[in-house]
């Protein structure tokens, strides 16, 4: 059962105790009655309790009723105005009308019916007005809670496309510098994207970095693995399916290719699909549409596709394992990724960045690498390229007792399997060597931190230098005028 509504509080305004008794007695069974002598004691009451109805006399000494009402229309908007009169004058009326905005004036001697019939009329009033700021209040509430969602989406966004910027791309190797240009050149282009590279050298890093430098950028990135999953479900989750198309199908679902549309797709570890699914990528990709599984109509869709694999794809052709025609359709941008063993200039750069972004997460700080630990990490063959890195130097940080890493941080079965002789490696040997981390702002920052420290230890012999670095003479040179060096 609801328990009943509270009552609301009239107040009665009157220099005359009688009147004002009459009144509460008229009043109190249906709401709480407050009573005033005076204009004074008026307002301290409306100041003291929430009033719904105000029921003032027109002539009051010190306080005229309509000063009263005027004080209360300024301070108490919400509180609805009555007055009581005994006069008829029209100018006093007009006045009370036009300055104190009444809601109603109740002539004196006024009839029971008629004045309970008025409060009644004013107190829903006040309820309207109430239930109106209420909501008002709530709509301005749920429009800055969507503002700052917006700010904060803004924000992400811009945090995301920051750092798949070209800029971010850790390199100085003449390998990378031709991989930016690709991305770059992809992401002028509308075209679908081949990634192809080993596991852990970063595939899906470059298709995110395609789109968020794309015209699509403000659209879904969407990316599978088309290795994780069988045929049907993956068909399912690229096309979508028809409410009752299989069992568990109990309502029409689309799938990312249709909720990516005006974005991109990427699918990784493409070779991994079948030949009929292929069949129908290769749809998506040259009619620009789609059939959920179960539907036999066909939807437009305006996506971009970036497909990544670590096999070689013509080999696959070659296999009958792959749609040669779809291969092609793929094949249009082509980035190849280099393992990081064939760019092992990068790998110091790489290690400041990771421990960099270590730094900036924890509360552990590591502002250091030693010259054996960085030879015998450069030396490695990393077989799972930069996903491998970024492990073991992890590993290293967590484990690390101190603010530099030494030789001992790495992990047993890594350093017992090095090869600790640098002479093979194209990173800096010489005495003192301790590349220090100072979190660069961006990774030009880096760039030019490194490249000076190894001219520092060539004593700015720029051939010797490049040697070092995997480059190019001129190449260094450069790098050099565009660093500012």
């Amino acid at each position: 059962m609801n328990s009943p509504r509270l009552p609301f509080s009239i107040l009665c305004v009157d220099d005359e105790p009688p009147i004002l008794s009459v009144l509460r007695k008229l009043l109190e069974e249906d709401y709480y009655v407050y009573t005033a002598l005076n204009g004074l004691e008026a307002l301290n009451i409306l100041n003291d309790h929430e009033i719904a109805v105000a029921l003032v006399d027109q002539k009051m000494p010190n306080m005229t009723g309509i000063e009263l009402l005027t004080k209360i229309k300024d301070l108490y908007p919400n509180t609805v105005r009555i007055i009581l009169t005994a006069h008829t004058e029209v100018h006093d009326l007009v006045d009370s009308i036009n300055v104190g905005e009444i809601f109603r004036h109740i002539n004196k001697p006024w009839e029971a019916d008629v004045l309970a019939d008025c409060i009644r009329e004013a107190v829903q009033k006040f309820e309207h007005h109430r239930a109106i700021i209420k909501h008002k209040d709530e709509y301005e509430k749920l429009a800055t809670e969507k503002a700052d969602l917006e700010r904060e989406i803004v924000l992400l966004k811009s945090e995301i496309e920051k750092e798949y910027s070209l800029d971010n791309i850790v390199s100085i190797s003449p390998e990378m510098n031709n991989v930016r240009r690709l991305i770059n050149a992809a992401s002028l282009s509308d075209e679908t994207v081949l990634v192809q590279g080993e596991s852990g050298t970063g595939k899906e890093l470059v298709a995110r970095a395609i789109h968020y430098n794309s015209k699509r950028h403000h659209k879904k990135f969407l990316a599978v693995d088309c290795g994780a999953l069988t045929e049907t479900l993956l068909e399912g989750e690229l096309f979508g399916h028809k409410k009752g198309a299989f069992t568990g199908a109990v309502q029409d679902q689309k799938g990312l290719i249709e909720d990516a549309v005006g974005g991109t797709v990427f699918l990784d570890e493409i070779s991994n699909t079948s030949l009929s699914l292929q069949a129908k990528l290769l749809r998506v990709i040259q009619e620009k549409e789609i059939r959920r599984v179960g539907e036999t109509q066909y939807r437009q869709v305006d996506v971009r596709i970036i497909a990544a694999t670590n096999k070689d794809l013509l080999e696959e052709v070659q296999k009958q394992t792959f749609r040669m025609d779809l291969y092609y359709r793929l094949n249009v941008l082509n980035v190849l990724l280099p393992a990081l063993r064939d760019r092992r200039s990068d790998i110091p750069l790489l290690i400041n960045h990771i421990i960099s972004e270590y730094n900036q997460k924890s509360e552990k700080k590591i502002k250091s690498i030693s010259r054996d630990a960085l030879n015998l990490l450069s030396s490695l063959p990393w077989n799972g390229n930069i996903r491998e890195l970024k492990n073991i130097i992890n590993r290293m940080i967590i484990f690390a007792h101190a603010e530099h890493l030494d030789i001992h941080d790495i992990p047993d079965e890594i350093r017992t399997g090095g090869v600790v002789s640098t002479q093979n490696s194209h990173v800096a040997d010489a005495s003192g060597f301790n590349f220090s981390v100072s979190a660069p702002k961006t990774m030009d920052e880096l760039e030019k931190e490194y490249i000076s420290f190894i001219l520092s230890k060539t004593s700015s012999n720029k051939a010797e230098a490049a040697k070092l670095l995997g480059l190019k003479r001129t190449t260094l040179i450069m790098r050099m005028k565009k660093l500012g060096l």
